[in-house]
């Protein structure tokens, strides 16, 4: 089973690897894993395949009380705590990597999907900067009300039109699309 594969390997590792090395191996000692896949199949489709493959085997480990965390950065075995360590949540990417209908989204649909991630990746590395030029630093949750009110209150101010400074208007303006994007 694919699964015991992935499983074996994991487990070889001390129960932690990264997609890139789990990759290799699979590619170099067993050429099989991918051959659903059909001939040279994309990064992306490999990827999707793997990820595929690992949250079902995700699925079968819960009745051992273990699980995985499954990233391209980290892929670890864990024990499942006495509460359940939160294995009843709602896991987006799990629901998308189970849909095997997503394996055959077009190179137009994942182009999408990158752009998209980087889009929100920028906006996150900016957010320290724009949370400070907004002056909501102290604020414990951030929604796109509280965000909007502060943005309207600080325009006020620094709009040219009323008597403000056009750069501080256009760094506050710059501040509030960026938070905007991720809240």
């Amino acid at each position: 089973m694919d699964e015991d594969i992935l499983l074996d390997f994991i487990n070889a590792k001390d129960g932690v690897t990264q997609e890139y090395p789990l990759l290799r191996h699979l590619e170099d000692n067993h050429p099989d894993f991918f051959k659903p896949l059909g001939h040279s199949p994309s990064l992306f489709k490999k990827h999707f395949y793997l990820f595929h493959k690992l949250y079902l085997l995700n699925q079968r480990l819960v009745q051992n009380k273990l699980r995985l965390t499954i990233s391209p950065l980290e892929i670890r075995l864990c024990s499942i705590g006495k509460e359940g360590d939160a294995i009843g949540e709602t896991d987006a990417l799990m629901e998308f990597y189970l849909n095997q209908d997503n394996l055959n989204l077009s190179e137009e649909a994942v182009a999408d999907m990158q752009k998209k991630f980087w889009e929100k990746y920028l906006a996150l590395d900016k957010k320290a900067e724009a949370i400070k030029v907004l002056g909501l630093e102290g604020e414990e949750s951030l929604d796109r009300f509280k965000l909007k009110k502060r943005f309207n209150e600080l325009a006020q101010k620094t709009h040219p039109d009323k008597g403000g400074d056009e750069k501080q208007f256009v760094l506050l303006k710059q501040a509030y699309e960026s938070l905007k994007q991720i809240v």
